[in-house]
């Protein structure tokens, strides 16, 4: 409506298709965008007994955890990184998966047990600035806070998950960086128990960052993600 000129996002909350008239004015360098675990005995994931149970509200985590410790007790965790910990702390849970870019922007490092291997979310910890195509001025002033690696990495991931069409109903995971002009992007695609992983790695040039997310879908999906998918929505619309 032109009441604002500018609105500030996770990354990771994007469609991956901008709203029309709208742009990506600026992304901004990103905090770490990996998974870490807290648990309330200060025990690492591998060491957790078995049956524990983990807090957390993505399908994402819950594959990637059932796929490396399929006899935990996966507990669904919804609120803010406040409202988590606490249910942690009042030994509800034994442990919880959360994003260390929001652990650590709220001063909570000293509570992360491990920093886990798991791909995350598109996106996860990186802040995007949201633009009109019609407002040039604002473009150029949002343009110096854009930090360019990012951008292309995260362009890559956003373009891996548009072939795939994912969203928080599929476990979708993909990170992307850049170094020297690569680009390194890793995709990965699970069934909901994480029973069957599809992971894959690609690098090329940043230049070609979309390409490289297309490229990188197409190949896990030809891998036999693509079965996985299908069954996935065919089971959500069933729940419906």
């Amino acid at each position: 409506k032109g009441t604002i000129d500018m609105a500030v996002h996770s990354m990771k909350d994007m469609p991956t298709r901008i709203t029309d008239g709208l742009a990506i004015g600026a992304v901004l360098p990103r905090e770490n965008p990996k998974d870490v675990l807290l648990s309330r005995e200060g025990q690492k994931l591998a060491a957790l007994p078995v049956g524990a149970s983990v807090g957390t509200s993505s399908l994402r985590r819950k594959a990637q955890l059932l796929a490396m410790r399929p006899d935990l007790n996966i507990v669904d965790l919804r609120g803010n990184i406040d409202t988590r910990i606490r249910r942690l702390q009042n030994g509800e849970l034994d442990a919880i998966v959360v994003a260390a870019a929001g652990v650590a922007r709220l001063g909570y490092e000293g509570m992360v047990t491990e920093e886990l291997e798991f791909l995350p979310a598109v996106g996860q910890g990186a802040i995007m600035v949201e633009i009109r195509d019609d407002a040039p001025d604002i473009r150029e002033l949002v343009a110096k806070l854009d930090n360019r690696s990012t951008r292309l990495a995260v362009a890559a991931e956003r373009a891996f998950l548009g072939v795939l069409e994912g969203g928080c109903q599929i476990p979708v995971g993909c990170l992307g960086s850049v170094k020297d002009g690569l680009l390194t992007l890793e995709g990965l695609v699970s069934d909901l128990e994480g029973k069957k992983v599809f992971r894959s790695r690609l690098s090329g040039t940043a230049d070609e960052a979309e390409d490289l997310g297309r490229k990188l879908a197409h190949e896990l999906m030809n891998q036999g993600a693509d079965v996985v998918l299908k069954q996935i929505r065919n089971q959500v619309m069933d729940d419906e």
